[in-house]
Protein backbone atom coordinates (compact mmCIF):
# COMPACT_ATOMS: atom_id res chain seq x y z
CA UNK A 1 0.00 0.00 0.00
CA UNK A 2 1.51 3.67 -0.74
CA UNK A 3 1.89 5.34 2.68
CA UNK A 4 1.45 8.41 2.74
CA UNK A 5 3.94 10.69 3.45
CA UNK A 6 4.98 11.27 6.99
CA UNK A 7 6.00 14.59 8.57
CA UNK A 8 5.55 13.27 12.34
CA UNK A 9 4.89 10.21 14.68
CA UNK A 10 1.12 10.05 13.06
CA UNK A 11 0.68 12.42 9.94
CA UNK A 12 -0.88 11.59 6.94
CA UNK A 13 -1.84 13.73 3.61
CA UNK A 14 -5.59 15.65 3.90
CA UNK A 15 -7.57 12.98 2.31
CA UNK A 16 -10.20 13.10 -0.13
CA UNK A 17 -12.77 15.74 0.74
CA UNK A 18 -11.16 16.50 4.35
CA UNK A 19 -11.12 20.33 5.01
CA UNK A 20 -7.33 21.08 6.05
CA UNK A 21 -6.93 22.00 10.00
CA UNK A 22 -6.20 25.38 10.34
CA UNK A 23 -2.67 26.16 11.59
CA UNK A 24 -3.26 27.76 15.13
CA UNK A 25 -0.79 30.61 14.37
CA UNK A 26 -2.49 31.53 11.70
CA UNK A 27 -5.56 32.54 13.83
CA UNK A 28 -6.37 35.38 15.91
CA UNK A 29 -5.72 34.25 19.44
CA UNK A 30 -9.43 35.17 20.55
CA UNK A 31 -11.14 36.34 17.64
CA UNK A 32 -12.78 32.44 16.98
CA UNK A 33 -13.37 32.00 20.59
CA UNK A 34 -15.22 35.03 21.42
CA UNK A 35 -17.30 34.53 18.45
CA UNK A 36 -17.57 30.78 20.06
CA UNK A 37 -18.55 32.33 23.60
CA UNK A 38 -20.97 34.57 22.00
CA UNK A 39 -22.91 31.59 20.33
CA UNK A 40 -23.06 29.91 23.39
CA UNK A 41 -24.08 32.75 25.50
CA UNK A 42 -26.77 33.50 22.98
CA UNK A 43 -28.31 30.25 23.47
CA UNK A 44 -30.22 27.95 20.17
CA UNK A 45 -26.56 27.48 19.37
CA UNK A 46 -26.52 24.13 16.93
CA UNK A 47 -24.11 21.86 16.20
CA UNK A 48 -22.93 23.31 12.63
CA UNK A 49 -22.73 26.55 13.81
CA UNK A 50 -20.11 25.27 16.44
CA UNK A 51 -18.19 23.50 13.95
CA UNK A 52 -17.58 26.48 11.52
CA UNK A 53 -16.40 28.69 14.54
CA UNK A 54 -13.85 25.98 15.93
CA UNK A 55 -12.57 24.45 12.33
CA UNK A 56 -11.16 21.16 14.26
CA UNK A 57 -9.60 23.66 16.78
CA UNK A 58 -8.72 22.59 20.16
CA UNK A 59 -11.82 24.03 22.54
CA UNK A 60 -11.00 25.96 25.34
CA UNK A 61 -11.52 23.79 28.82
CA UNK A 62 -13.95 26.58 30.03
CA UNK A 63 -16.25 26.51 26.90
CA UNK A 64 -15.86 22.31 26.63
CA UNK A 65 -19.04 21.59 28.43
CA UNK A 66 -21.26 24.04 26.77
CA UNK A 67 -19.92 22.56 22.95
CA UNK A 68 -20.34 18.74 24.65
CA UNK A 69 -23.47 19.24 25.61
CA UNK A 70 -24.61 20.83 21.81
CA UNK A 71 -23.12 17.80 20.37
CA UNK A 72 -24.39 15.13 21.99
CA UNK A 73 -28.13 16.77 21.74
CA UNK A 74 -28.31 16.74 25.90
CA UNK A 75 -28.74 20.98 25.77
CA UNK A 76 -31.59 21.83 27.54
CA UNK A 77 -32.47 18.68 28.55
CA UNK A 78 -34.34 17.60 32.13
CA UNK A 79 -33.09 16.24 34.89
CA UNK A 80 -33.20 11.76 34.12
CA UNK A 81 -33.01 11.38 37.70
CA UNK A 82 -35.22 13.79 39.44
CA UNK A 83 -37.98 10.81 39.83
CA UNK A 84 -35.27 8.31 41.12
CA UNK A 85 -35.81 7.85 45.12
CA UNK A 86 -31.94 7.63 45.05
CA UNK A 87 -31.61 4.36 46.22
CA UNK A 88 -28.02 2.85 46.06
CA UNK A 89 -29.15 -0.95 46.99
CA UNK A 90 -27.96 -2.83 43.83
CA UNK A 91 -26.36 -6.37 44.43
CA UNK A 92 -23.17 -4.94 43.48
CA UNK A 93 -22.99 -1.82 44.89
CA UNK A 94 -20.03 -2.32 47.21
CA UNK A 95 -18.48 -3.46 44.07
CA UNK A 96 -19.46 0.24 42.22
CA UNK A 97 -18.56 2.46 45.37
CA UNK A 98 -15.43 0.93 45.12
CA UNK A 99 -14.46 1.71 40.78
CA UNK A 100 -16.15 4.81 41.58
CA UNK A 101 -13.67 5.92 44.33
CA UNK A 102 -10.99 4.79 42.35
CA UNK A 103 -11.87 6.63 39.55
CA UNK A 104 -12.47 10.08 41.63
CA UNK A 105 -8.51 9.25 42.55
CA UNK A 106 -7.62 9.23 39.08
CA UNK A 107 -9.25 12.88 38.55
CA UNK A 108 -7.62 16.14 40.13
CA UNK A 109 -10.35 16.97 42.61
CA UNK A 110 -9.95 18.77 45.77
CA UNK A 111 -10.11 16.84 49.03
CA UNK A 112 -13.54 19.19 50.27
CA UNK A 113 -15.15 17.97 46.72
CA UNK A 114 -14.37 14.55 46.38
CA UNK A 115 -17.41 13.22 49.05
CA UNK A 116 -19.89 15.17 46.87
CA UNK A 117 -18.67 14.24 42.90
CA UNK A 118 -18.00 10.49 44.38
CA UNK A 119 -21.82 10.48 45.31
CA UNK A 120 -23.20 12.02 42.19
CA UNK A 121 -20.76 9.24 40.27
CA UNK A 122 -21.95 6.77 41.96
CA UNK A 123 -25.57 7.84 41.03
CA UNK A 124 -25.04 7.69 37.69
CA UNK A 125 -23.62 4.18 37.82
CA UNK A 126 -26.27 2.81 39.79
CA UNK A 127 -29.37 4.62 37.73
CA UNK A 128 -27.63 3.49 34.65
CA UNK A 129 -27.35 0.20 35.87
CA UNK A 130 -31.55 0.28 37.08
CA UNK A 131 -33.11 1.67 34.46
CA UNK A 132 -31.32 -0.14 31.94
CA UNK A 133 -31.72 -3.15 33.56
CA UNK A 134 -27.32 -3.98 32.76
CA UNK A 135 -25.94 -6.07 35.83
CA UNK A 136 -22.58 -4.05 36.64
CA UNK A 137 -19.54 -6.22 36.65
CA UNK A 138 -15.96 -6.26 38.09
CA UNK A 139 -13.89 -4.75 35.20
CA UNK A 140 -16.57 -2.95 33.10
CA UNK A 141 -14.82 -0.61 30.79
CA UNK A 142 -17.60 1.95 29.98
CA UNK A 143 -17.48 3.66 34.14
CA UNK A 144 -14.00 5.03 32.37
CA UNK A 145 -16.07 7.46 30.08
CA UNK A 146 -17.03 9.36 33.80
CA UNK A 147 -13.19 10.50 33.72
CA UNK A 148 -13.25 13.39 31.05
CA UNK A 149 -16.99 14.35 31.97
CA UNK A 150 -16.56 15.11 35.33
CA UNK A 151 -13.36 16.88 35.13
CA UNK A 152 -15.67 19.31 33.81
CA UNK A 153 -17.37 19.79 36.69
CA UNK A 154 -21.08 19.18 35.21
CA UNK A 155 -24.05 19.29 37.99
CA UNK A 156 -25.27 15.35 38.06
CA UNK A 157 -28.41 15.60 35.68
CA UNK A 158 -25.83 17.16 32.99
CA UNK A 159 -23.38 14.66 33.72
CA UNK A 160 -26.10 11.91 33.42
CA UNK A 161 -27.13 12.74 30.60
CA UNK A 162 -23.71 13.32 28.57
CA UNK A 163 -22.93 9.86 29.40
CA UNK A 164 -26.15 8.21 28.34
CA UNK A 165 -25.83 10.08 25.27
CA UNK A 166 -22.66 8.79 24.59
CA UNK A 167 -23.47 4.97 26.07
CA UNK A 168 -26.02 5.21 23.29
CA UNK A 169 -24.02 6.73 20.25
CA UNK A 170 -21.17 5.78 20.35
CA UNK A 171 -20.49 2.37 22.73
CA UNK A 172 -21.24 -0.47 20.06
CA UNK A 173 -23.53 -3.18 20.78
CA UNK A 174 -21.82 -6.86 21.85
CA UNK A 175 -19.19 -4.76 23.19
CA UNK A 176 -17.53 -7.50 24.93
CA UNK A 177 -15.10 -10.20 24.63
CA UNK A 178 -15.65 -12.46 21.41
CA UNK A 179 -18.50 -9.55 20.23
CA UNK A 180 -19.01 -8.68 17.02
CA UNK A 181 -17.65 -5.05 16.88
CA UNK A 182 -13.86 -6.97 17.52
CA UNK A 183 -14.61 -9.49 14.43
CA UNK A 184 -15.64 -6.17 12.15
CA UNK A 185 -12.60 -4.47 13.39
CA UNK A 186 -10.51 -7.37 12.69
CA UNK A 187 -12.10 -7.46 8.93
CA UNK A 188 -11.02 -3.88 8.43
CA UNK A 189 -7.31 -4.08 9.57
CA UNK A 190 -7.11 -7.62 7.50
CA UNK A 191 -8.37 -4.77 4.55
CA UNK A 192 -6.10 -2.18 5.50
CA UNK A 193 -2.86 -4.30 6.82
CA UNK A 194 -3.65 -7.63 6.24
CA UNK A 195 0.40 -8.52 7.03
CA UNK A 196 -0.09 -7.09 10.40
CA UNK A 197 -3.37 -8.89 10.69
CA UNK A 198 -2.08 -12.04 9.42
CA UNK A 199 0.65 -12.09 11.84
CA UNK A 200 -1.82 -11.37 15.03
CA UNK A 201 -3.88 -14.18 13.81
CA UNK A 202 -0.85 -16.45 14.30
CA UNK A 203 -0.53 -15.51 17.23
CA UNK A 204 -4.08 -16.04 17.98
CA UNK A 205 -4.34 -12.77 19.29
CA UNK A 206 -8.29 -11.00 18.76
CA UNK A 207 -8.63 -7.54 18.91
CA UNK A 208 -10.89 -7.72 21.81
CA UNK A 209 -8.14 -9.62 23.70
CA UNK A 210 -6.37 -5.83 23.47
CA UNK A 211 -8.94 -3.24 22.18
CA UNK A 212 -11.91 -3.74 24.63
CA UNK A 213 -11.06 -1.20 27.36
CA UNK A 214 -10.39 1.21 23.76
CA UNK A 215 -13.70 1.03 22.38
CA UNK A 216 -15.61 0.30 25.95
CA UNK A 217 -14.07 3.54 27.05
CA UNK A 218 -13.40 5.55 24.14
CA UNK A 219 -9.62 5.54 25.39
CA UNK A 220 -10.48 7.21 28.58
CA UNK A 221 -9.23 3.78 30.11
CA UNK A 222 -5.73 4.40 29.08
CA UNK A 223 -5.31 8.22 28.07
CA UNK A 224 -4.77 11.13 30.86
CA UNK A 225 -7.94 12.76 30.70
CA UNK A 226 -6.79 16.06 29.14
CA UNK A 227 -5.56 13.58 25.66
CA UNK A 228 -9.11 11.77 26.18
CA UNK A 229 -10.86 15.50 26.39
CA UNK A 230 -8.91 16.58 23.11
CA UNK A 231 -10.12 12.89 21.35
CA UNK A 232 -13.55 13.71 22.05
CA UNK A 233 -13.46 17.20 20.69
CA UNK A 234 -12.79 15.86 17.17
CA UNK A 235 -14.49 13.07 17.88
CA UNK A 236 -17.84 14.49 19.11
CA UNK A 237 -18.12 17.18 17.04
CA UNK A 238 -17.85 14.84 13.84
CA UNK A 239 -20.98 12.45 15.42
CA UNK A 240 -19.85 9.77 12.98
CA UNK A 241 -19.30 6.50 15.76
CA UNK A 242 -17.44 4.76 12.57
CA UNK A 243 -14.20 6.99 13.40
CA UNK A 244 -13.38 5.26 16.38
CA UNK A 245 -12.86 1.98 14.09
CA UNK A 246 -10.36 3.83 12.40
CA UNK A 247 -8.59 5.79 15.48
CA UNK A 248 -7.94 1.92 16.44
CA UNK A 249 -6.58 1.65 13.11
CA UNK A 250 -3.93 3.94 13.37
CA UNK A 251 -3.11 2.43 17.13
CA UNK A 252 -2.18 -0.49 15.32
CA UNK A 253 -0.81 0.51 12.40
CA UNK A 254 1.62 3.06 14.44
CA UNK A 255 2.67 -0.35 16.68
CA UNK A 256 3.17 -2.07 13.48
CA UNK A 257 7.00 -2.26 13.01
CA UNK A 258 7.80 -2.34 16.81
CA UNK A 259 5.66 -5.07 16.67
CA UNK A 260 6.79 -7.31 13.77
CA UNK A 261 10.52 -6.91 15.02
CA UNK A 262 9.74 -7.74 18.71
CA UNK A 263 11.48 -10.93 19.75
CA UNK A 264 9.25 -13.14 22.11
CA UNK A 265 6.98 -15.92 21.89
CA UNK A 266 4.96 -14.40 24.81
CA UNK A 267 1.04 -13.71 23.47
CA UNK A 268 0.56 -11.81 26.72
CA UNK A 269 3.85 -9.76 25.81
CA UNK A 270 2.02 -8.46 22.41
CA UNK A 271 -0.98 -8.14 24.31
CA UNK A 272 0.51 -6.03 26.83
CA UNK A 273 1.98 -4.11 24.68
CA UNK A 274 -0.78 -3.26 22.43
CA UNK A 275 -3.13 -2.29 24.99
CA UNK A 276 -1.14 -0.03 26.86
CA UNK A 277 -0.52 1.64 23.31
CA UNK A 278 -2.94 4.79 23.60
CA UNK A 279 -1.64 5.37 27.00
CA UNK A 280 1.73 7.07 24.78
CA UNK A 281 -0.48 9.40 23.41
CA UNK A 282 0.23 13.66 23.56
CA UNK A 283 -2.60 15.91 23.45
CA UNK A 284 -0.33 17.36 19.84
CA UNK A 285 -0.60 13.73 18.80
CA UNK A 286 -4.68 14.42 17.84
CA UNK A 287 -4.87 16.27 14.77
CA UNK A 288 -2.17 13.99 13.35
CA UNK A 289 -4.39 10.51 14.90
CA UNK A 290 -7.85 12.32 13.16
CA UNK A 291 -5.68 13.30 10.21
CA UNK A 292 -4.76 9.74 9.39
CA UNK A 293 -8.02 8.10 10.56
CA UNK A 294 -9.91 9.87 8.14
CA UNK A 295 -7.03 9.06 5.49
CA UNK A 296 -7.90 5.16 6.09
CA UNK A 297 -11.89 5.89 6.32
CA UNK A 298 -11.52 7.54 2.68
CA UNK A 299 -9.88 4.08 1.42
CA UNK A 300 -12.41 2.01 2.95
CA UNK A 301 -15.83 0.74 1.05
CA UNK A 302 -18.90 2.72 2.36
CA UNK A 303 -20.31 -0.66 2.95
CA UNK A 304 -18.33 -1.10 5.78
CA UNK A 305 -20.64 1.55 7.32
CA UNK A 306 -23.42 1.32 5.68
CA UNK A 307 -23.31 -2.90 6.37
CA UNK A 308 -23.15 -2.46 9.74
CA UNK A 309 -25.32 0.50 10.99
CA UNK A 310 -27.17 -1.74 13.53
CA UNK A 311 -24.34 -2.05 15.95
CA UNK A 312 -24.57 1.73 17.31
CA UNK A 313 -27.60 3.65 18.17
CA UNK A 314 -31.48 2.04 19.86
CA UNK A 315 -32.57 1.18 16.29
CA UNK A 316 -34.19 -2.40 16.41
CA UNK A 317 -32.83 -3.51 13.58
CA UNK A 318 -29.78 -4.72 15.41
CA UNK A 319 -32.57 -7.04 16.95
CA UNK A 320 -32.91 -8.49 13.26
CA UNK A 321 -28.58 -9.02 12.16
CA UNK A 322 -28.01 -12.10 12.56
CA UNK A 323 -24.64 -12.11 10.53
CA UNK A 324 -21.74 -13.80 12.05
CA UNK A 325 -18.46 -11.91 11.26
CA UNK A 326 -16.71 -14.35 12.98
CA UNK A 327 -16.91 -16.36 9.84
CA UNK A 328 -16.30 -13.94 7.40
CA UNK A 329 -13.54 -14.33 5.12
CA UNK A 330 -13.20 -10.44 4.51
CA UNK A 331 -15.33 -7.72 4.20
CA UNK A 332 -18.33 -7.96 1.85
CA UNK A 333 -19.68 -5.23 -0.34
CA UNK A 334 -22.91 -4.06 -1.51
CA UNK A 335 -23.49 -4.63 -5.22
CA UNK A 336 -25.19 -0.98 -5.68
CA UNK A 337 -22.12 -0.20 -4.14
CA UNK A 338 -19.71 -1.74 -6.92
CA UNK A 339 -22.02 -0.43 -9.65
CA UNK A 340 -21.74 3.61 -8.36
CA UNK A 341 -18.50 3.67 -7.00
CA UNK A 342 -17.09 2.50 -10.91
CA UNK A 343 -19.12 5.19 -12.60
CA UNK A 344 -18.02 8.16 -9.94
CA UNK A 345 -15.34 10.74 -10.93
CA UNK A 346 -11.98 11.64 -9.04
CA UNK A 347 -10.69 10.43 -6.13
CA UNK A 348 -12.64 7.64 -3.66
CA UNK A 349 -13.07 3.95 -3.61
CA UNK A 350 -13.05 2.07 -7.10
CA UNK A 351 -13.23 -1.45 -7.41
CA UNK A 352 -11.69 -4.37 -9.81
CA UNK A 353 -14.19 -6.86 -10.02
CA UNK A 354 -13.03 -10.27 -10.87
CA UNK A 355 -16.14 -12.98 -11.61
CA UNK A 356 -14.65 -16.37 -9.77
CA UNK A 357 -17.99 -17.78 -11.93
CA UNK A 358 -17.35 -21.22 -14.15
CA UNK A 359 -16.32 -19.84 -17.55
CA UNK A 360 -19.96 -21.39 -18.75
CA UNK A 361 -22.01 -19.30 -16.36
CA UNK A 362 -19.81 -16.37 -17.52
CA UNK A 363 -20.35 -16.81 -20.82
CA UNK A 364 -23.83 -16.39 -20.27
CA UNK A 365 -24.04 -12.84 -18.48
CA UNK A 366 -21.26 -11.36 -16.75
CA UNK A 367 -20.81 -7.31 -15.35
CA UNK A 368 -19.40 -6.14 -18.47
CA UNK A 369 -15.78 -4.46 -16.01
CA UNK A 370 -15.38 -7.98 -14.64
CA UNK A 371 -12.34 -9.77 -15.41
CA UNK A 372 -12.92 -13.61 -15.39
CA UNK A 373 -11.00 -15.79 -13.01
CA UNK A 374 -12.13 -19.16 -13.46
CA UNK A 375 -11.78 -20.67 -9.72
CA UNK A 376 -12.78 -24.02 -10.37
CA UNK A 377 -8.68 -24.12 -12.24
CA UNK A 378 -7.45 -23.71 -8.39
CA UNK A 379 -7.97 -27.34 -8.16
CA UNK A 380 -8.10 -29.10 -11.64
CA UNK A 381 -5.18 -26.91 -13.62
CA UNK A 382 -3.35 -25.36 -10.84
CA UNK A 383 -0.31 -24.19 -13.59
CA UNK A 384 -3.31 -22.22 -15.53
CA UNK A 385 -4.65 -20.80 -12.56
CA UNK A 386 -0.87 -19.30 -11.90
CA UNK A 387 -0.75 -17.80 -15.30
CA UNK A 388 -4.53 -16.08 -14.88
CA UNK A 389 -3.56 -14.69 -11.44
CA UNK A 390 -0.75 -13.27 -13.12
CA UNK A 391 -2.75 -12.06 -15.58
CA UNK A 392 -4.89 -10.71 -13.61
CA UNK A 393 -2.86 -8.09 -11.44
CA UNK A 394 -1.26 -7.03 -14.79
CA UNK A 395 -4.85 -6.29 -15.98
CA UNK A 396 -5.56 -4.09 -12.62
CA UNK A 397 -2.57 -2.29 -13.02
CA UNK A 398 -3.52 -1.42 -16.95
CA UNK A 399 -6.41 -0.72 -16.44
CA UNK A 400 -5.91 1.86 -13.69
CA UNK A 401 -3.00 3.64 -15.82
CA UNK A 402 -5.14 3.74 -18.78
CA UNK A 403 -8.25 4.95 -16.59
CA UNK A 404 -10.41 2.35 -17.54
CA UNK A 405 -13.82 1.94 -16.48
CA UNK A 406 -12.78 -1.04 -14.58
CA UNK A 407 -9.76 0.00 -12.81
CA UNK A 408 -9.24 -0.05 -9.36
CA UNK A 409 -7.30 -0.45 -6.61
CA UNK A 410 -10.00 -2.55 -4.95
CA UNK A 411 -10.00 -6.25 -5.54
CA UNK A 412 -13.90 -7.24 -5.45
CA UNK A 413 -14.40 -11.16 -5.80
CA UNK A 414 -17.40 -12.19 -7.45
CA UNK A 415 -19.37 -15.60 -7.25
CA UNK A 416 -22.64 -16.93 -8.02
CA UNK A 417 -24.20 -16.17 -5.09
CA UNK A 418 -25.09 -19.66 -4.32
CA UNK A 419 -23.01 -21.13 -1.31
CA UNK A 420 -22.33 -24.70 -3.05
CA UNK A 421 -20.88 -22.98 -6.21
CA UNK A 422 -18.81 -20.55 -4.92
CA UNK A 423 -16.98 -23.03 -2.36
CA UNK A 424 -13.97 -22.95 -5.15
CA UNK A 425 -14.51 -19.07 -5.06
CA UNK A 426 -13.60 -19.01 -1.42
CA UNK A 427 -10.61 -20.70 -2.06
CA UNK A 428 -9.35 -18.32 -4.41
CA UNK A 429 -10.18 -15.76 -2.09
CA UNK A 430 -8.10 -16.94 0.73
CA UNK A 431 -5.80 -17.60 -1.77
CA UNK A 432 -4.90 -13.82 -2.23
CA UNK A 433 -5.64 -13.16 1.79
CA UNK A 434 -2.52 -15.50 2.49
CA UNK A 435 -0.56 -13.72 0.10
CA UNK A 436 -1.17 -10.17 2.47
CA UNK A 437 -2.40 -8.81 -0.36
CA UNK A 438 -4.91 -5.39 0.74
CA UNK A 439 -8.03 -4.34 -0.61
CA UNK A 440 -9.70 -7.59 -0.63
CA UNK A 441 -13.80 -7.96 -0.57
CA UNK A 442 -16.61 -9.62 -1.67
CA UNK A 443 -19.63 -8.60 -3.75
CA UNK A 444 -22.53 -9.20 -1.12
CA UNK A 445 -24.76 -12.09 -2.90
CA UNK A 446 -22.66 -12.65 -5.72
CA UNK A 447 -24.16 -11.96 -9.48
CA UNK A 448 -27.45 -13.71 -8.07
CA UNK A 449 -28.08 -10.03 -6.25
CA UNK A 450 -26.21 -8.05 -8.87
CA UNK A 451 -28.61 -9.31 -11.20
CA UNK A 452 -32.15 -8.88 -8.79
CA UNK A 453 -30.34 -5.00 -8.13
CA UNK A 454 -30.57 -4.22 -11.62
CA UNK A 455 -34.15 -5.83 -11.97
CA UNK A 456 -35.11 -3.76 -8.45
CA UNK A 457 -34.24 -0.32 -10.53
CA UNK A 458 -35.28 -1.07 -13.55
CA UNK A 459 -32.26 -1.33 -15.65
CA UNK A 460 -34.10 -0.87 -19.09
CA UNK A 461 -35.38 2.95 -17.99
CA UNK A 462 -34.10 5.92 -19.57
CA UNK A 463 -33.12 7.54 -15.90
CA UNK A 464 -30.05 5.16 -15.22
CA UNK A 465 -26.58 4.81 -16.51
CA UNK A 466 -26.16 0.79 -15.76
CA UNK A 467 -28.12 -0.78 -18.88
CA UNK A 468 -24.69 -1.18 -20.29
CA UNK A 469 -23.43 -2.99 -17.09
CA UNK A 470 -24.32 -6.88 -18.22
CA UNK A 471 -22.67 -8.47 -21.73
CA UNK A 472 -22.24 -11.87 -23.16
CA UNK A 473 -18.96 -13.12 -23.95
CA UNK A 474 -19.34 -11.61 -27.38
CA UNK A 475 -18.97 -8.42 -26.03
CA UNK A 476 -22.42 -7.13 -26.71
CA UNK A 477 -23.99 -5.02 -24.77
CA UNK A 478 -27.24 -6.16 -23.51
CA UNK A 479 -30.18 -5.23 -21.63
CA UNK A 480 -31.50 -7.05 -18.67
CA UNK A 481 -34.87 -7.70 -20.06
CA UNK A 482 -32.72 -10.18 -22.99
CA UNK A 483 -32.22 -12.55 -20.09
CA UNK A 484 -36.23 -12.53 -18.90
CA UNK A 485 -38.61 -15.17 -19.47
CA UNK A 486 -42.26 -14.24 -20.40
CA UNK A 487 -44.52 -11.67 -22.31
CA UNK A 488 -43.79 -8.90 -19.77
CA UNK A 489 -42.69 -6.07 -22.75
CA UNK A 490 -39.80 -5.31 -20.33
CA UNK A 491 -39.32 -8.72 -19.13
CA UNK A 492 -38.31 -7.89 -15.78
CA UNK A 493 -41.22 -6.02 -14.18
CA UNK A 494 -41.92 -8.78 -11.36
CA UNK A 495 -37.99 -10.17 -11.89
CA UNK A 496 -39.47 -13.61 -12.80
CA UNK A 497 -36.73 -13.41 -15.69
CA UNK A 498 -33.81 -13.25 -13.48
CA UNK A 499 -34.97 -16.25 -11.34
CA UNK A 500 -35.31 -17.88 -14.72
CA UNK A 501 -31.68 -17.40 -15.60
CA UNK A 502 -30.33 -18.17 -12.58
CA UNK A 503 -31.91 -21.39 -12.47
CA UNK A 504 -30.65 -22.74 -15.99
CA UNK A 505 -26.86 -21.22 -14.77
CA UNK A 506 -25.75 -24.32 -13.39
CA UNK A 507 -22.33 -26.31 -13.11
CA UNK A 508 -23.02 -29.30 -14.75
CA UNK A 509 -19.87 -29.31 -16.73
CA UNK A 510 -16.28 -27.74 -16.08
CA UNK A 511 -15.98 -25.68 -19.06
CA UNK A 512 -11.97 -24.82 -20.08
CA UNK A 513 -11.45 -21.34 -19.57
CA UNK A 514 -10.36 -18.96 -22.30
CA UNK A 515 -6.93 -18.79 -23.40
CA UNK A 516 -5.00 -16.24 -21.02
CA UNK A 517 -3.35 -13.71 -23.21
CA UNK A 518 -6.01 -13.71 -25.36
CA UNK A 519 -8.12 -12.80 -22.11
CA UNK A 520 -6.27 -10.32 -20.82
CA UNK A 521 -6.05 -8.35 -24.08
CA UNK A 522 -9.76 -8.69 -24.84
CA UNK A 523 -10.13 -7.12 -21.28
CA UNK A 524 -8.41 -4.13 -21.59
CA UNK A 525 -9.70 -3.09 -25.37
CA UNK A 526 -12.76 -4.17 -23.75
CA UNK A 527 -12.70 -2.14 -20.78
CA UNK A 528 -10.37 1.04 -22.13
CA UNK A 529 -13.36 3.73 -22.28
CA UNK A 530 -13.20 6.73 -20.15
CA UNK A 531 -14.25 7.05 -16.94
CA UNK A 532 -16.93 9.87 -17.51
CA UNK A 533 -18.19 8.01 -20.74
CA UNK A 534 -20.46 6.02 -18.06
CA UNK A 535 -21.70 8.84 -15.55
CA UNK A 536 -25.48 9.71 -16.54
CA UNK A 537 -26.67 12.99 -17.68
Amino acid sequence: MAEPEETSSLSSPSPPGSPAPVPLEEAEPDTWETDLAEALEAGGCDLETVRNIIQRRLIPSDLRAKVWKIALNVAGKGDSLASWDGSLDLPEQPLIHQDCENLIDQLAIPEDQKSAVLKDVESVVTFYCKSRNVKYHEGVSWIHLLKPLVDLQLPRSDLYNCFYAIMNKYIPRDCYKKGKPFHLFRLLLQYHEPELCSFLDTKKITPDLYALNWFGSLFAYHCPVDVTQAIWDSYLQQGDPFIMYFLMLIMLVNAKEILLAQETDGKEEYIKLLESSPSNLEAGDIEDLFHLAQYYYSKTPASFRKNHNSLFGSSLIALKDDTDLSQALCLSISVSEILQANQQQGDGVRFFVVDCRPAEQYNSGHLSTAFHLDSDLMLQNPGEFALSVKSLLEAQKQSIESGSVAGGEHLCFMGSGREEEDMYMNMVLAHFLQKNKEYVCIAKGGFMVLQQHLADINVDGPDNGYGHWIISTTGSRSSMSSYADGDSSNGMGDGKGVKSLVNKMTVALKTKSVNVKEKVISFIENTSTPVERLVPY
